[in-house]
């Protein structure tokens, strides 16, 4: 790491997801439906990275059947989201609540923090793959292969049977979540209709 490259953004301290944790235990008491702490984190991370973000209250309805009366559990994820919003902003990333390590005691973990962050992926469709489909498409690969959610296409069968390549895509992670967000909220510019490039600083965030 480079002297003046600042760490991954922590998101929440371990007493902080320590409450959380128990926050949506019991909210799950009250909710089959009612989603995990990974989800939870992989939701928010995903919605911190869009251009237009949904409301904390959309993000309320669509990871509960019933939204927690908690205001301690909604003021934990505006703090996870306030922290990755800014973490990817500067360019630093984020810290991820798992580790690097795809094995039998970390598969599960990184596949629902991998579901939650195509929930929100996929709630917002239009934002996200609009004008970018098949680079976006491309980039969310590995994020969708470790969420497990398409163990059922023929495309993902080989990739999710193969732990190496498993592995490399969970170590990928923090890197390729800064692309999508750099692809994301800062494009490449588009030749003019002369095709000249446009003038001007570019806004891309990526580090240097």
């Amino acid at each position: 790491m480079q002297e003046d490259q600042q760490p991954p953004q922590i998101l929440l301290t371990e007493t902080e997801l320590d409450e959380l944790d128990e926050l949506l235990s019991l909210a799950d008491q009250e909710d089959d439906e009612a989603s995990n702490l990974m989800v939870v984190l992989g939701y928010v991370t995903a919605q911190a990275m869009s251009p237009r973000p949904a409301t904390v209250e959309s993000w309320l309805a669509a990871l509960f059947d019933e939204p927690p009366k908690s205001p301690t559990l909604q003021t934990l994820l505006e703090t996870a989201y306030r922290l990755a919003a800014q973490g990817f902003y500067q360019g630093a990333g984020i810290d991820l609540p798992f580790s690097s390590d795809w094995q039998e005691d970390t598969e599960e973990l990184i596949g629902d923090w991998c579901a939650g962050f195509m929930q929100a992926v996929f709630e917002q469709e239009d934002i996200w793959f609009g004008h970018q489909e098949q680079s976006l498409a491309e980039l969310l690969l590995p994020v969708m292969a470790l969420s497990g959610l398409f163990a059922e296409e023929e495309e993902f069968v080989e990739l999710e049977e193969d732990p190496k390549l498993m592995q490399a895509f969970t170590r990928q992670l923090p890197e390729l979540l800064l692309d999508i967000y750099c692809q994301l909220n800062a494009p490449e510019e588009k030749p003019t209709p002369t095709g000249k490039a446009k003038s001007g600083k570019s806004k891309n965030r990526r580090r240097q």
